[in-house]
This record gives C-alpha cells, sequence and structure tokens, in this order.
C-alpha cells in the first residue's frame, strides 16, 4: 500500500507542478473567482433566485438540502481521518494563491459541493448540464491551480459529491 501511496503523491506532485506552469495574471484571476463561487454562499442564492423566478419543489430542495448535509457531514470525518498537508505545506515549489479554509488537503470540498450543485441544479434545468459540469469542473480546477489542493483531493472530491448524491436519492426513495 505505501508504494501505491508514494506512486500518487509522485504522480500527483507532477500533475500539480504542470498544472501552476500555466499561471498568468488573468488566468490567476479568473481561478480566483471560480475558487470563491465555489465556496458555498452562490448555492444559497442561486436557489433563492430559482424559488424566487419560479419556485422550487419540496422534493428538490429535500434532496439538496441531504445531499449536501451528507457532503458536509462525510467531508469533515474524511479530511480529518486523513490529514493530509496542503501542498504547499508539502512542497516549497508550490506557493498558495488564496487562504484555504482548514488545514488539511484530502478531499476537496470545494469540489464535493460543487459537484453537489451540479447535479442539484441539473435535475431543475437538465438542458443546462453541460454548464453546471463545467462549472464543477473549473472550480476543482482552480483549487489545484491555486495550489490549495492536490488533482486526487479534486477527483475524491467529485466522487464524495456524487456519493453524497446517490444517498440522498436512496434516503428519499426509502421512505
Amino acid at each position: 500500500m505505501s508504494e501505491f501511496l508514494n506512486r500518487m503523491q509522485t504522480w500527483d506532485d507532477r500533475l500539480i507542478l504542470s498544472i501552476i506552469s500555466f499561471r498568468s495574471r488573468n488566468l490567476t484571476f479568473f481561478m480566483k473567482i471560480m475558487s470563491s463561487a465555489g465556496d458555498g454562499y452562490i448555492y444559497v442564492l442561486a436557489a433563492l433566485a430559482i424559488y424566487m423566478l419560479q419556485g422550487i419543489s419540496i422534493d428538490w430542495l429535500a434532496f439538496t438540502v441531504l445531499a449536501f448535509a451528507f457532503e458536509l457531514g462525510f467531508y469533515k470525518l474524511i479530511k480529518s481521518g486523513t490529514s493530509r498537508p496542503r501542498p504547499y505545506q508539502a512542497n516549497p515549489g508550490i506557493i498558495n494563491l488564496v487562504i484555504p479554509p482548514d488545514q488539511f488537503s484530502f478531499p476537496s470540498g470545494h469540489t464535493a459541493a460543487a459537484t453537489v450543485s451540479a447535479v442539484a441544479f441539473s435535475l431543475i434545468f437538465p438542458a443546462l448540464i453541460p454548464v453546471f459540469i463545467l462549472f464543477a469542473f473549473l472550480v476543482g480546477t482552480s483549487r489545484v491551480y491555486l495550489g490549495v489542493h492536490y488533482p486526487t483531493d479534486i477527483a475524491a472530491g467529485l466522487i464524495l459529491g456524487l456519493a453524497s448524491c446517490g444517498f440522498s436519492y436512496l434516503s428519499m426513495t426509502a421512505f
């Protein structure tokens, strides 16, 4: 297992260094916007806007709240259990361009929440699924670009977000 983790860390280090090699002033500005869009408040604002413009079904609201509850609970449990240092803490060649909300890297909560929101909003606006997928992808990518997550943190955040939606769906259909 240790050999596997060492190989994964080597892969993560190579990929993050490759991604941050594309840093530029304009791209950094855009990535900071994408990262802050994944902070969470935008999801509440979007849900409020939809509610005011067309209403939200109670089923959608229950699904979404439950999915975010699963995501946040598992996120906190996994993050405290793994205690993976952030890339800029472990590698002096990586400079963080934003201050992360907590100490540890694995998994990416921004990516998990963006994935939950992409699934939830896709249920209301299926024609916009590509836009929601792109949004979640850019939130995750921005976290690597900004030096606060490894690519595997993003992959784990994606899996966590999808699993949380699955747990929410299963919970709702069980009752």
